[in-house]
Parts: structure tokens; sequence; C-alpha cells
């Protein structure tokens, strides 16, 4: 009876509490991490790099990709996320929508069971915490350089370079690893 029609909380989205995190998996030996590209115009390339360095590292890594950055992750990318990888990396916010729509992938993944980390940049710091404090969720970020779209290939990799280390500290991974 409910064909076609779509209902909307109106209420406020807050929480009182913050949750923490889940936690990142002891070792990221043999389990796989995805990747999810938020569908932002050159964030592939940030996000090639970044699934080399991880690949140089004997960590698997399985791409997916939002159909766009202006919503959140279709449902049915979520769930084969949960059921096929043990951690997630996000990326690459830079603006105000697709960091929040980000900051819900992440909430979403994070309550399946699966930790991670969104990679946003410099100018969305607040937006971030914001979001998360919003949401009630103790959400974990790597920060990059502002603005994305005008760097060049190699600056972008240069970018997935600078981000690995945080993003491997997010995901459990100690430095000897």
């Amino acid at each position: 009876m409910s064909d076609g029609i779509t209902l909307r909380d109106p209420t406020a989205e807050a929480s009182g509490a913050m949750r923490p995190r889940v936690a990142p998996p002891a070792s990221l030996a043999g389990v796989t991490v995805a990747l999810l590209d938020i569908g932002k115009m050159r964030g592939d390339e940030f996000i090639d790099r970044l699934a080399m360095l991880l690949t140089e590292r004997a960590i698997a890594t399985r791409r997916f990709r939002k159909p766009t950055n202006t919503r959140t992750a279709p449902v049915e990318t979520l769930q084969e996320i949960a059921t096929t990888c043990s951690a997630v990396v996000i990326a690459l916010s830079d603006c105000g929508s697709c960091t929040s729509c980000s900051t819900h992938d992440l909430n979403d993944l994070d309550r399946r069971g699966i930790p991670g980390v969104n990679v946003i940049t410099e100018a969305f710091v607040e937006a971030f915490a914001g979001q998360t404090r919003a949401i009630g969720f103790a959400g974990a970020s790597v920060v990059v350089a502002h603005p994305v779209q005008n760097r060049t290939t190699v600056e972008l990799h240069a970018m997935a370079e600078a981000a690995l280390p945080g993003v491997l500290a997010a995901l459990g991974v100690v430095a000897a690893e």
C-alpha cells in the first residue's frame, strides 16, 4: 500500500551522545579494505594511488563507486561492502554536501560492523566534525589539502602518499606492520 510514497522524518538530526566507532581489525593481513569513491571529479586518481600503495603493503582492496557525491551510497553498495570487506576508506570529500553524505556512509557502514575513515579536505574539517556531532558518531577522518579538482595527477598521487599513514592508523595498522 506504500508504493511510491516516501515518508521523511521532519525532526532535527541530533544525538545527545557520541557512539564510538567500531574498532578496526587487529591486522589488515588477510582482510579486504573497501575503497569507496564518492564520485567527485579527480577523486579516482587519488584512490588509484591509494589502492596501489595498499597493494604494495599486501593489503587487499576492492573498489566501489557511488553514482553521485550528493547523496548517500545506495543500500546495495553499503551491503556489498559490509559482506565482502573488513574496513573502508571513503574518499575524497571536498565540499559540504559530499562531506555530509560521506559521513553518513561511514556511520552506516560502522553500524554494520565495518570500521573506516573518511578522507576529507582541510576546508571541510569543521563540516565533518559538526556532522559527526549531530549524528552522535565518533567517526575518523584523514585530512588532505584543498582543493582537489585543479591538481595534477602527480599532485593527487602525492596527496594519497601523504594521507597513507593516517589512513593506515585509522584502520588500526601500527607503523611497524
